[in-house]
């Protein structure tokens, strides 16, 4: 099953009443409520144009590949349709992963060096700018940095030489224009995993760090806390080893957890992942087959490029789980459909996004 609709599969959801609310009454009929999302907002690329490279030339056509295909995504486009959907759903805290700066600037092939860099696109600035534009009300909670590329040469045919940087980031936001009693956060951390894939190339390993990032948080005075991150997707083992980085050290809390996150762990289709099978075992709830236990909710991948004409989602891996006394009253899937796509055919990410109304109980 492909979900047809940015609402497709709307639940019971109360969370729009709550900016008009002005006396705790929703607080003393449904504590504990509030709602989160998890998007992957793609940042243009996998890298696979430079992870297979076996030669200095490979490797330059490569990168030039990467911005010239991270161009065609048109970020600022693709943010202002992000913004427009978040706001569709107003959750209280958002996780965004794939939040990137790109840089480029001049390459000297003679002298081999790339010379100083200017910044094409900063994808969280033009989210921010059009969440505020629309009417919305967020700021960053916690911005960490996953990895950090510098300047490396590239070339696009027939002979224009380039450097290309970028930035990758994991990033929380969080809602403020709800009173204090509805929502409130606090206590940002964050951190990377110790375990990470090293990918050998022409130009030496490349490391490629992940990270994850956390609030504490209450809804209606109920207090949990709330994970981000963005797991491992080239190597089984690594992810499943950061899986339990998280559990054993940012997630061992005896508040309630809530985890949204891209898990690149797959729930659906069958073998599901070890990670996700860890996750289980530990005593984690996945809200969606909680609430859906025969429906797939697919929510990845589209084409990298972002312009592939109908959906060909075909894995669930952008996940909610909870731990402890946390129950989902509602969960949709956001950008699935083909009207979501953009006058120019692209579509806002390679991901759907997962919105859930969540539950959190006494500790």
């Amino acid at each position: 099953m492909k979900c047809n609709s940015s609402r497709a599969v709307v639940i019971v959801s109360i969370t729009l009443m709550w900016a008009t609310v002005t006396v705790p009454v929703i607080a003393q009929s449904f504590p504990g409520i509030g709602s989160v999302m998890t998007y992957n907002v793609n940042e243009g690329t996998d890298f696979q144009q430079v992870v297979g490279a076996d030669t200095l030339p490979q490797f330059l056509l490569g990168v030039g590949q990467i911005i010239t295909q991270v161009k065609g995504t048109n970020p600022p486009e693709r943010m202002h349709a992000v913004a427009r959907q978040i706001l569709e759903a107003k959750p209280e805290l958002i996780s965004l992963q794939e939040v990137d700066q790109w840089y480029t600037g001049n390459f000297d092939p003679i002298a081999g060096t790339c010379g100083s860099t200017t910044l094409q696109y900063d994808m969280l600035q033009e989210l921010l700018g059009d969440l505020t534009a629309q009417g919305g009300h967020y700021e960053v909670a916690v911005q960490v940095i996953q990895y950090a590329f510098p300047p490396t040469p590239g070339l696009i045919p027939p002979a224009s030489y380039l450097c290309v940087a970028v930035n990758d980031y994991n990033v929380v936001l969080a809602r403020t224009d709800l009173p204090s009693w509805i929502f409130a956060w606090s206590n940002p951390q964050s951190g990377q995993f110790v375990n990470e894939v090293v990918l050998p190339t022409p130009i030496g390993p490349v490391s490629l760090p992940r990270s994850w990032a956390s609030v504490n948080a209450q809804f209606f005075g109920r207090p949990f806390l709330y994970i981000n991150t963005h797991l491992e997707s080239f190597d089984t083992n690594i992810r499943e080893l950061q899986g339990e980085e998280l559990r054993t050290g940012p997630a061992n809390t005896s508040l309630p957890v809530i985890i949204a996150m891209d898990s690149n762990a797959q729930a659906i289709p069958l073998p599901k992942d070890p990670t996700y099978l860890d996750f289980r075992s530990a005593g984690y709830n996945d809200a969606w087959s909680r609430l859906f236990p025969r429906r797939e909710g697919l929510t990845c991948c589209q084409d990298e490029a972002d312009n592939n004409p109908v959906p060909q989602l075909y894995q669930r891996i952008d996940l909610v789980l909870t731990h402890g006394s946390v129950k989902p009253l509602g969960i949709a899937l956001i950008g699935t459909d083909p009207r979501n796509r953009l006058p120019d055919g692209l579509w806002p990410s390679d991901h759907a996004a997962v919105a859930a109304d969540l539950v959190v109980g006494n500790n």
